[in-house]
């Protein structure tokens, strides 16, 4: 019996020194793991504090980048000149929104991108898709023609830039002519306005191999209507020849994909050597 007991004793002494065992390794785990928990915290510390000063001075130089390339864009939106520019005008590249506040600009789809841009105001055009000398004079855009509107307006200058449509079916004469009533119909109408005759722009080579219009067409047309009306003293306006490249089409940095209209920022130009010539 009594050495019964002294099994149990010692049986309960391993239990304890087992659980005690398990108690210190259990501490010494918890402690390895609250060690490296604050190296780890530590390294993220460094980390951060090197990523910050690694990475402010390309934040710096990024900024300054983007302000840079920013202005340049400024400076380039306009449309530049091309490189040879030994045959080639060079474009304007601002103009005053203000100079023009009391005009009245008359054209084709060529001329809504005047205000379509926001170059110009809506009030200060008009202009719709198709006009053609031929249907300008009787044509009503918002219920009004032409020379109800500028009656009403009685602008300082009127500006007319018609022809490119109908360079494919009517005769450079005819349309000359039906510019010449359009123009005294306008005179009549506004006896203190300058009327000018702008040219009508060229077209790209790609456009003149579809064969409808044509630089031959365009200086035909253009050469006719400056002789026509600058002996009754108005002013010819030749936008034409500043748009040409040194081969005498419609510049490609100028022009639309079609070949025949503008490019947004030409028509910044447009105006700026419009007031240049003015003024």
């Amino acid at each position: 019996m009594a050495k019964k007991k002294k099994i149990n004793g010692l049986s309960m002494a391993i239990v304890a020194l087992n659980i005690v065992i398990v108690g210190i390794i259990i501490l010494l785990i918890v402690l390895i793991y609250l060690h490296m928990k604050e190296d780890t915290v530590n390294d993220r510390a460094d980390a951060t504090v090197t990523t910050t000063a690694k990475t402010e001075p390309s934040d710096t130089v990024n900024e300054e980048t983007q302000i840079t390339t920013t202005l340049t864009d400024i400076t380039d939106a306009p449309v530049t000149s091309p490189s040879d520019t030994s045959d080639v005008v060079s474009l304007p590249v601002t103009y005053n929104k203000e100079y023009f506040s009391n005009d009245l600009f008359i054209g084709d789809s060529i001329s809504t991108g005047f205000y379509l841009y926001q170059y110009l105001d809506i009030k200060n055009v008009f202009a719709e898709v198709g006009l053609n000398p031929e249907s300008a004079l009787n044509k009503e855009i918002d219920g009004v023609t032409c020379i109800e509107k500028a009656s009403a307006m009685q602008p300082r200058n009127i500006y007319i830039m018609l022809g490119t449509n109908g360079l494919a079916f009517l005769d450079s004469s005819y349309m000359t002519s039906k510019m010449l009533e359009l123009i005294e119909a306008l005179e009549m109408a506004c006896p203190t306005a300058k009327i000018c005759i702008v040219s009508i722009p060229p077209v790209t080579k790609a456009h003149e191999s579809e064969g409808k219009e044509t630089m031959d067409k365009v200086n035909k047309y253009n050469s006719e209507l400056k002789s026509k009306v600058t002996p009754g003293g108005y002013t010819f306006i030749d936008i034409s020849s500043m748009l040409k490249d040194k081969d005498g089409y419609f510049d490609v940095k100028y022009a639309e994909e079609d070949g025949l209209h503008f490019l947004g920022n030409t028509y910044i130009a447009v105006l700026g050597y419009i007031e240049k010539t003015l003024n």
